[in-house]
């Protein structure tokens, strides 16, 4: 007997080809010939539509246009780091990373390999007056995947809140081990980040989905509505007519959905700088980039490209 998903949806192939071929989603050379059940993925698009090749110029390489008059452009003020605060609560997880809370945020909470936006204060733990890297003092935060930074992130960032604020105490093994980072960083350096979450790709359960977990490269078939801060619907597709995500498409998206399975539904908040689409990348309806939105996605099939990472960083007993 075919299982059921949680929405009571009986567990069975999509006809995964023509919303293939609707979604633009075989564009990337790299998913031809992999299968989703038993459909095969559609040759790419040979031609872009119209709408997305790129505008015919009048100037030629022997009269140039004349080059824009330089802005001149505010940079931004460098930030105290907020170090003096006390300890709220202090704990140690396994591998010896030493996480502290200054302050718990506010907001929804950042998960296992979640895109965070954040501000940070790098030092070396045997001399914290050496500095090696802070977005404090370039007065701006950093928009970043955990999954593409140092295991002493990836493991002590999770559970932080948006607006929270955390001391990560990281040896060296976690950090840069025995090759270091460059001239500030030496080999077997442990190393002390003061780290602010200022935004994040948040997420909240709506309902649990049963099978395998959406990697963080796969192709997955949805249903979704996507909606921007004012609560107006931007974009959606339903069950009849899903909606299939691929690797790199949107990254807001490639990190909120990490981990549903099957008949999951899940909200997600975008921060303006994780809805990005990249230039290469099928955006069928033109949805904007660069706002803010909320999505409610549930997951109908999914094809894991690479197997998928299970969570890590429990405390330590």
């Amino acid at each position: 007997m075919a299982g059921m998903y949680p929405s009571g949806v009986p567990v069975e192939l999509f006809p995964l080809k023509d919303a293939l071929m609707q979604s633009r989603a075989s564009v990337l050379g790299g998913l031809i010939g992999l299968t989703l059940g038993l459909s095969l993925i559609a040759p790419a698009l040979a031609e872009p539509p119209a709408g997305d090749k790129p505008a015919a110029t009048t100037a030629s390489p022997q009269t140039p246009p004349p080059a824009a008059e330089p802005k001149e452009e505010m940079k931004p003020k460098s930030l105290p780091v907020p170090s003096d605060l006390p300890v709220i609560e202090k704990k140690e997880l396994e591998g010896g990373l030493i996480i502290e809370d200054l302050k718990i945020g506010g907001g929804m909470e950042v998960r296992p390999g979640a895109s965070v936006y954040a501000h940070y204060h790098g030092m070396l733990k045997s001399d914290l007056t050496k500095v090696f890297d802070s977005s404090y003092e370039r007065g701006e935060p950093a928009a970043f995947p955990l999954n593409g930074v140092i295991q002493g992130w990836q493991k002590g960032v999770p559970g932080m809140k948006i607006g929270g604020i955390r001391r990560l105490t990281i040896p060296a093994a976690m950090g840069y081990g025995e090759r270091g980072a460059g001239e500030k960083i030496p080999p077997n350096s442990d190393l002390v980040f003061i780290v602010e979450v200022v935004d994040a790709v948040a997420f909240e359960e709506i309902t649990e989905g049963i099978g395998e977990a959406v990697g963080s490269r796969a192709i997955v078939v949805t249903a979704f509505s996507m909606k921007d801060a004012e609560g107006k619907e931007i974009d959606s597709a339903t069950k009849e007519n899903p909606f299939i995500w691929v690797p790199g498409e949107n990254n807001g998206i490639t990190s909120g959905i990490e981990g549903m399975k099957v008949g999951g539904k899940r909200k997600i908040r975008i921060p303006a700088q994780f809805n990005v689409t990249p230039p290469n990348a099928p955006n069928p309806k033109n949805r904007p980039s660069n706002i803010a939105v909320d999505v409610e996605i549930e997951i109908l099939n999914v094809k894991n490209l690479v197997p998928p990472t299970p969570p890590t960083g429990a405390p330590k007993k």
